[in-house]
């Protein structure tokens, strides 16, 4: 599991930082990884608080580190969305 949330954090960046030209599959890919980032940081800050309760040799913050960073990648790609004017409606400025 710890894997595919890594996978799924990287395939996250790699949005950000080259994001695909097609309007529909941004949307598509934000959703996805907005939820998939969701349910690795709750699966996550669960079994770390379970594991460090109950068997603390084994606790591991890894699964929710990695669903921390695929919502931090997509908060990235929102504010790059507001900056450069994707919503069709331009940022204040001075004019």
């Amino acid at each position: 599991m710890t894997f595919f949330a890594l996978m799924t954090a990287l395939a996250a960046w790699f949005s950000v930082w080259r994001p695909p030209e097609s309007t529909g599959l941004r949307v598509l890919l934000m959703g996805m990884f907005l939820l998939l980032g969701a349910l690795f940081a709750l699966a996550g800050g669960f079994a770390y608080w379970w594991d460090g309760g109950m068997r603390p040799a084994r606790a591991s913050p890894w699964l929710l580190i990695w669903g921390l960073l695929t919502l931090a990648s997509q908060a990235g790609n929102l504010l790059r969305a507001v900056f450069e004017g994707e919503g069709g409606t331009d940022w204040p400025g001075r004019r």
